[in-house]
């Protein structure tokens, strides 16, 4: 066994046992998760980043043993990784838990009362129904003299019309409920997915072809394809659904108009895209927040506040992470970062 061999051996051993030592430290931060306190939530989204950060090292280390090597590490290595895979979920799903009443509540709360107002709407109908009936009975009249504005013509527009509006918004509502269970159903119930190897650029217009036909016409996009033809282990469904999240961020930033580009860089051991937008900018007090679960700086009804976290779970389910960096006024700029298998 070859000197270089032993110390790629020597660095993978040390940085099992930091996997193990920021385990037990992330545990104790989400013990304190259960007093609601912003603090330790904030510890944890820290040593979220630096468990990830140290993942990408390992697998990178990894990527340079021969194979029989490499795959006697992951092997010793499995427990740990799917023991903290289930604490990277409970911590998500805590978070998840402090808002989901809050966020579900509301659309449930219009969809009963849009069926409560349906209900006394149709009974008004009837009952004009009713009494005009009784009025044709009782004096021998037809429909067809009826006069043409009589009231229950008007009444019966007005219901229409109201039972449309009623429509829309009670389904939009069961959309945004539908929205945040799928949601939830990615940390709760997670699947074993098929991964196949995808070229990182048809793997981005694969991921980006919906999103740009919903382009608003003040924000032009620009996508920098490699020259490499890099590839990457990937689920490309889960794939597109960062990219998505992402990129729909980097529009709204875009509020006057701007530009969204993306890029490629091909790294030892680690493919980047980086997605840019020259809008707004995050303030610096909401940096801390940004993977917080229901955090948004939206209009309310215009997201739901998980599109993040959930874009940060699916890549960390890659072995992969997210970096943000951003100024204010000038724009922001993420980057996804795919360690190669």
């Amino acid at each position: 066994m070859s000197s270089d061999i032993q110390k790629l051996q020597q660095q993978i051993a040390l940085l099992q046992r930091k996997l193990s030592r920021e385990q037990l430290a992330r545990t104790a931060a989400e013990d304190m998760l259960n007093n609601y306190s912003r603090d330790a939530y904030l510890a944890n989204q820290n040593l979220r980043r630096a468990l990830s950060e140290t993942r990408a090292i390992y697998h990178q280390l990894l990527s340079q043993l021969p194979d029989s090597e490499a795959d006697a590490f992951k092997q010793s290595a499995k427990p740990s990784s799917d023991s903290i895979a289930m604490v990277d979920r409970m911590t998500l799903l805590s978070q998840l838990a402090a808002g989901i009443a809050h966020e579900i509540n509301n659309p449930i709360g219009f969809i009963k009362s849009n069926c409560e107002i349906q209900e006394y709407m149709l009974k008004d109908v009837f009952d004009a129904w009713d009494e005009l009936k009784d009025e044709l009975k009782k004096g021998g009249t037809s429909a067809a003299t009826l006069p043409a504005d009589m009231e229950l013509k008007y009444l019966l527009r007005d219901v229409r019309e109201m039972l449309s509006d009623m429509q829309k918004s009670s389904l939009e509502g069961a959309n945004r409920i539908a929205e945040i269970v799928s949601s939830l159903q990615i940390f709760s119930s997670p699947v074993t997915v098929e991964r196949n190897w995808e070229d990182v650029d048809d793997l981005l217009e694969f991921g980006l072809e919906d999103i740009i036909k919903r382009l608003p016409a003040n924000v032009s996009f620009n996508f920098d394809a490699s020259d490499s033809r890099s590839q990457v282990l990937v689920n490309r469904k889960q794939i597109r659904q960062v990219l998505e999240a992402v990129v729909e961020n980097a529009i709204a930033a875009c509020v006057s108009g701007g530009t969204v580009s993306i890029a490629i860089a091909d790294l030892p051991g680690a493919v980047k895209v980086f997605i840019k937008d020259n809008g707004e900018g995050i303030k610096p007090e909401h940096m801390p927040l940004i993977f917080t679960p229901f955090f948004t700086t939206r209009p309310p009804g215009s997201g739901t506040g998980l599109g993040l976290s959930v874009a940060q779970a699916l890549m960390e389910s890659h072995n992969g992470w997210i970096d943000i960096q951003s100024d204010t006024g000038s724009g922001t700029t993420v980057t996804l970062n795919f360690p190669l298998q």
